[in-house]
């Protein structure tokens, strides 16, 4: 999750960046970043709670997961959308073609939050602290590195040179 401490329905972006960090300042390489690739974050209005945009991604088929994260990603930072609200996570599964109805069946439930909750201390437990975070395996001999953070290219491919 993002943050579990942001309020069930999310909050506003700009209020959560100045309780947080007092500004969005912080944004600023990651949003010129962005713009490079054709993502330049130009719609981001809420700070999301995640827990049910995680409970989706639990429920989704392997085969849409990628769609479903696709579309999580630019409905918060491209489109402005809230996805701590259900109708926008149902409107979501719709997109990616996950079956809505048996989404907002076990939506909440004690075993779809249990099973979030439980992702969450593993990952937690591996050391991961924030997102994106990636872990790259290499050869045999070498540790896995785990990194978070988006990073340059020229990072990345220094991060893929160390582990081979």
């Amino acid at each position: 999750m993002i943050d579990p401490g942001t309020h069930e329905q999310g909050e506003d972006y700009a209020a959560y960046c100045d309780r947080r960090w007092g500004g969005d300042g912080w944004t600023q390489s990651l949003r010129a970043k962005g713009a490079r690739v054709g993502a330049p974050f130009a719609n981001w209005k809420v700070w999301p709670n995640t827990f049910r945009a995680h409970q989706l991604l639990r429920f989704a088929p392997l085969e849409k997961e990628g769609a479903v994260k696709q579309r999580i990603m630019e409905g918060i930072y491209e489109r402005g959308e809230n996805v701590s609200d259900v109708a926008t996570l149902c409107a979501v599964a719709a997109d990616a073609g996950v079956d809505v109805d048996g989404f907002k069946e076990i939506l909440d439930t004690p075993a779809a939050r249990d099973d979030v909750r439980r992702e969450c201390a593993q990952a937690s437990a591996r050391g991961v602290g924030g997102v994106p975070y990636f872990i790259i395996h290499g050869a045999e001999t070498k540790r896995p590195i785990g990194f978070s953070g988006a990073v340059d290219a020229s990072q990345l491919v220094e991060i893929i040179c160390e582990v081979l």
